[in-house]
């Protein structure tokens, strides 16, 4: 609540206030107060009310299917630390819910450290971002809040240890999110997606913070990043997430456009054999009098 109640005095708040809330139904409005005030965290996420709302719905949303899909514990992945706010926010949501789900956690950031790199071409946007931008503050591991850690270097020289170290355990994948904003790093962050089908959740939720503006585009950036990952991997794939405005309370949330799943064609959970002996769906017909609809247990 002290999180919540510091950001909102914010000019950036108050506009995005006007623009994402004030054109919604009023008696959502008037819910989200009450909500603010006496529901539980989670609920509070369902009306946009913690703070980075796509941090907050892509972690429920993680802990959500890892306590579905059994898993212990997950990763909570950041690339593109800069001065850290986005990890710390991380922190607490996750503390949160990891109470909630009983699920753990570990929260990763991935940052050059000195800002932004040189851009190579075209690709990397340098009309929008250059070498320098969004510096590094540093923070030593202590500084982080518990369960958080940096890793610190050019993505290229950084992930392919992690690759490989991780591939080799049981972590598990539950949440990431994109934001290093050229195309050539976030080419290399994706290679976070080519280990094991255990190493991440069936669905595992994204974030793609770098098509918020209106000239991102098919042909450069992350999204030309995510684009030719699909086209190279048969079994694992990017895709929004479909109907996400219409399952939301708030349509007019801008992050809604850039929440993404990637799907683990070949995670356990999708192989036929694994549903064998689940319980089937049956249509009930009220109009000769057959009982209701029974559906097993699904996650939506």
């Amino acid at each position: 609540m002290k999180l919540l109640l510091s950001k909102i005095f914010k000019k950036r708040i108050w506009k995005k206030f006007y623009i994402e809330k004030m054109g919604e139904p009023i008696i959502y409005n008037l819910v989200s107060i009450f909500v603010l005030f006496f529901k539980d965290f989670s609920k509070k996420i369902d009306y946009d009310l913690v703070p980075r709302y796509p941090y907050a719905f892509g972690i429920k949303e993680a802990f959500t299917l890892a306590n579905i899909e059994k898993v212990d514990k997950i990763l909570i992945i950041e690339f593109g630390v800069a001065s850290g706010s986005g990890l710390f926010n991380m922190s607490y949501i996750a503390s949160k819910l990891s109470r909630i789900y009983k699920v753990d956690y570990e929260i990763i950031g991935f940052d050059t450290g000195v800002g932004m790199p040189k851009p190579l071409d075209y690709k990397d946007h340098p009309e929008k971002y250059r070498e320098g931008d969004f510096p590094s503050l540093k923070l030593k591991n202590t500084k982080l809040p518990e369960k958080t850690r940096v890793i610190y270097g050019e993505i290229s020289g950084t992930i392919d240890k992690f690759v490989e170290k991780h591939k080799l355990n049981d972590n598990v994948i539950g949440f990431v999110s994109l934001d290093v904003d050229y195309y050539s790093s976030t080419k290399e962050a994706l290679k976070i997606f080519n280990m094991p089908a255990s190493n991440y959740l069936s669905r595992t939720p994204i974030y793609n913070d770098d098509e918020s503006h209106l000239d991102h585009n098919d042909y450069c950036g992350a999204l030309l990043a995510i684009n030719e990952f699909n086209k190279n991997n048969e079994l694992r794939k990017f895709s929004k997430m479909h109907n996400l405005r219409n399952k939301g309370i708030f349509k007019n949330a801008s992050f809604l456009d850039q929440m993404y799943f990637y799907h683990v064609l070949d995670h356990e959970e999708r192989k036929v054999s694994n549903w064998l002996n689940e319980k089937v769906s049956i249509f009930g017909n009220p109009y000769i009098g057959q009982k209701e609809d029974m559906w097993p247990p699904q996650y939506e």
